[in-house]
């Protein structure tokens, strides 16, 4: 479970900000308790276009491929991927810093580190078990560092003479920690693992897991009846194999000996998702279904919903964390609030797995669906850096308020300003 995450100067924030999904009200509904903390089921983000919203998300997702590295950072002279804060002198050359807390099973870890393209200049984990925080291992470059003799995986590439960590500058000391099967260290691996950020744009990215997981009887039967809970007519949805016609193939850019090897071998196949829709006469009778295929036939937002729908399934499942930046592009405000309510359900949510999305959608800022401590609001000051603040942290705003009506009158602010134009 998330905690709370930290970022500076990474892109539109130059600034440190913090989501948490700890509570901040006294409310009692959408949120969870695990040892002593209440934790949100979700979170949502407004703001003006180009305000950060999505740069939060994109920090997420920048802190997760560091942490597994992505990037295959393995030599000395390989380079870390960087993208500072660039309208002010001060940051852009300087380090980004990125924090994260959260819980594995009912241990809380709290993990980060400072770098740019050439050197990781701080990194610290630490680990709270029953209330109180211990410091598991910290480095910074030119002063001393240090190993918790009990963090037995670490403590091997401590040199304790020198109080120095014995690693390349530009290397995570997680990732040495993890080469001998260590076993903390593979545990925050794999919780970073399940921290699913996706695109509510551009949904294709992860048409392949969607039909990858077609493929498990269980979990397609599942994603159907998760579909037709839409409402959106779909009876049955199948994934069918067919033949690449010859001529199409010719055309494919190919090296003509790998093309002459698939037509020896019987040619290419491609797979189509085809769904199925009732089919009436004129009594309006079932008489049969006809078979529509999924790109060509059925409108983008059943296209997203069908696409998005082993993500959010596999992240209810599995307790995991799913960031969605613009979940509600292409989906009618009801569809989208459907899938949201799937994350405040306790029946449905049993395994506490947390939704964090950005929108436009002011239909959404409705008392009975989110919480003043949920809804967060990005804005950019006059310099062009991002803040990020919570709607419970402004004064005399009710928890029964009429969250839209505000903010579209401009009380919480992150709503565009527009100049007037004219020939």
């Amino acid at each position: 479970m998330l905690v709370q995450f930290s970022v500076d100067n990474y892109r539109s924030i130059k600034d440190k900000v913090t989501l948490s999904m700890m509570t901040a009200t006294k409310d009692k509904e959408r949120c969870f308790k695990i040892r002593n903390y209440e934790l949100l089921n979700s979170a949502v983000i407004y703001g003006a276009n180009a305000s950060g919203k999505s740069n939060l998300l994109r920090a997420m997702s920048f802190m997760k491929n560091i942490v597994l590295n992505k990037m295959k950072v393995i030599q000395s002279t390989d380079t870390l991927p960087h993208d500072p804060f660039k309208l002010n002198t001060t940051t852009q050359d300087a380090s980004s810093t990125f924090e994260i807390i959260f819980f594995i099973d009912t241990v809380k870890y709290r993990y980060g580190f400072e770098i740019d393209d050439t050197t990781v200049y701080t990194e610290w984990l630490y680990a709270d078990e029953k209330g109180k925080e211990a410091k598991l291992f910290y480095r910074e470059m030119g002063e001393e560092e240090y190993v918790n003799l009990s963090f037995k995986e670490g403590y091997q590439f401590f040199d304790k003479k020198n109080t120095k960590i014995t690693i390349s500058k530009n290397q995570l000391f997680l990732w040495k920690c993890d080469q001998n099967d260590g076993e903390i260290s593979k545990s925050i691996l794999n919780w970073f693992k399940h921290f699913n950020i996706i695109n509510g744009v551009e949904h294709d990215g992860y048409i392949n897991y969607t039909m990858q997981k077609m493929e498990d009887v269980n979990f397609r039967k599942e994603i159907i009846k998760f579909v037709k809970t839409a409402d959106i007519g779909i009876e049955d949805i199948i994934l069918e194999e067919n033949d690449i016609p010859k001529e199409m193939l010719e055309k494919i850019p190919l090296p003509d000996e790998l093309r002459q090897k698939f037509l020896e071998d019987g040619g290419l196949k491609q797979v189509d998702i085809n769904t199925y829709h009732a089919k009436y006469d004129e009594k309006n009778s079932v008489v049969g279904k006809e078979v529509f295929e999924l790109d060509d036939e059925e409108s983008l937002g059943t296209r997203k919903f069908f696409k998005m729908s082993a993500p959010i399934l596999n992240t209810l499942q599995e307790g995991k964390i799913l960031a969605i930046d613009e979940l509600d592009a292409s989906l009618h405000p009801m569809l989208t609030m459907h899938l949201i309510k799937l994350f405040h359900d306790p029946k449905v949510n049993t395994k506490n797995a947390q939704l964090i999305f950005t929108t436009h959608d002011t239909n959404l800022l409705k008392p009975h669906l989110f919480r003043r401590d949920q809804i967060w609001f990005t804005e950019k000051d006059v310099y062009g850096s991002t803040h990020l603040n919570a709607l419970a942290e402004f004064k005399d705003v009710r928890k029964d308020a009429d969250f839209e009506k505000e903010y579209i009158q401009g009380k919480y602010g992150a709503i565009p300003y527009l100049g007037k134009f004219e020939f």
